[in-house]
């Protein structure tokens, strides 16, 4: 089930072969199931006689499996309407319709679907060319003046996010707006990214399951990237991020309600970032209304997650200011969409209170979601399907 991508009720992917991984004689071997089907249905709607004898070449040095150690696999990303591997990030983005550039609405000109979708990769299969064009986007917002007034305590364009989330914290926390209007806040920081700052890149996410209980170990705290993750001082304290893309930074929005010089400090609880694990997040994904669900997720591995990293990331309204905050909410919105991919009807429908109004407002998929100006509003209805055309992206798994 922890897995991304159309699938039937088995759990099982519907557009492409099954890959499996399996030891033999010492070594991992790749083996796929149904590939033959795959290949000759492919054959079958091929009119061009050379292209047909290209792909029977290509059928017979597969021969079911491949060891690790031999050649790779031949290009039949034809065959499974995919991408392979051996392409660069940047050549993905550009075989890739740019989905986001549509105006008014925010949809886009082309049907979205998986085939053509983004694809957001997790930290340990992205490349180290893509992690140093990332954190270097990130810097670039950093180091860009901020968009204006209405920012507020904002002095750069980085901070301009801060400033907008901790403006909506008390409507976008512990309600049902929490996982839509994230999964939309984190889309207009890469749309920032990419208009801003010439990110052209795929998108990375962080699976922090494989890292729980020892968020410090992940080289995404690496010297080259997010800078480490030090333990919490004798006195409580978190420490200032000397090392990374973001060593030595100073924010100025926060913590809480003010506006005051501070360091962009962490302080690792490793006993809280083992609740972010597995176990944890499959009882969440178990959860059969949108509510429960939400309600799981919010209070438990995405709460651990924050707070197991601790110091500015502890600090709920401002926690924005250290970038990271991205790649734990990227995190938070791959769970989201696994959760929804059970069923199709939690990509239609939502319910709980859009706010904490008493009475609430009733959230519907007509609710607006905002950015205070930064990127255009969207609608509930235009997130709630990552395929839908509006946000065009899916996980590598």
């Amino acid at each position: 089930m922890f897995n991304d991508g159309p699938m039937d009720e088995s759990g099982k992917w519907v557009d492409r072969p099954q890959a499996i991984l399996e030891d033999v004689a010492d070594k991992l071997e790749l083996h796929f199931e149904n590939l033959e089907e795959k290949i000759e249905d492919y054959l079958e709607s091929l009119s061009n006689g050379q292209e047909k004898n290209a792909v029977q070449a290509a059928k017979s040095q597969i021969k079911g499996r491949v060891s690790k150690a031999k050649d790779p696999l031949p290009d039949l990303s034809d065959v499974f309407g995919l991408t392979t591997k051996s392409q660069t990030e940047s050549e993905v983005s550009q075989l890739l319709p740019d989905l986001s550039k549509d105006t008014d609405s925010g949809k886009a000109a082309a049907t979205c679907n998986p085939s053509n979708s983004h694809v957001r990769f997790e930290w340990d299969n992205y490349s180290k060319s893509d992690r140093t064009a990332f954190v270097k986007a990130i810097k670039c917002l950093q180091d860009k003046p901020s968009g204006g007034s209405q920012f507020t305590g904002s002095r750069n364009r980085y901070e301009d996010l801060i400033s907008v989330h901790r403006g909506m914290t008390v409507n976008i926390h512990q309600t049902a707006a929490f996982l839509v209007w994230h999964r939309y806040f984190v889309w207009v920081f890469e749309q920032m990214l990419r208009d801003e700052c010439g990110f052209d890149r795929a998108m990375p996410w962080w699976d922090e399951t494989k890292h729980a209980g020892a968020f410090a170990a992940s080289d995404v705290f690496n010297d080259q990237w997010f800078g480490n993750l030090p333990a919490m001082t004798s006195d409580g304290q978190g420490t200032c991020i000397e090392s990374g893309e973001f060593a030595g930074t100073t924010l100025h929005v926060g913590p809480g309600d003010a506006n005051t010089n501070h360091c962009l400090s962490r302080a690792v609880d490793e006993s809280q970032t083992a609740q972010c694990n597995k176990d944890f997040t499959n009882s969440c994904l178990s959860m059969k209304t949108y509510g429960d669900f939400a309600n799981c997720f919010e209070l438990g591995p995405h709460g651990y997650g924050h707070n197991g990293i601790g110091a500015v990331m502890a600090e709920v309204s401002a926690s924005v200011g250290d970038p990271v905050f991205f790649m734990h909410h990227l995190f938070v919105d791959h769970t989201f969409r696994i959760w929804q991919n059970a069923n199709p009807s939690r990509r239609t429908t939502i319910s709980g209170c859009a706010d904490k109004a008493n009475p609430c407002t009733p959230i519907t998929l007509d609710t607006k979601l905002s950015s205070n100006g930064i990127r255009p509003d969207f609608t509930v209805r235009q997130v709630m399907d990552t395929l839908s055309g509006s946000v065009c992206y899916r996980y590598d798994y």
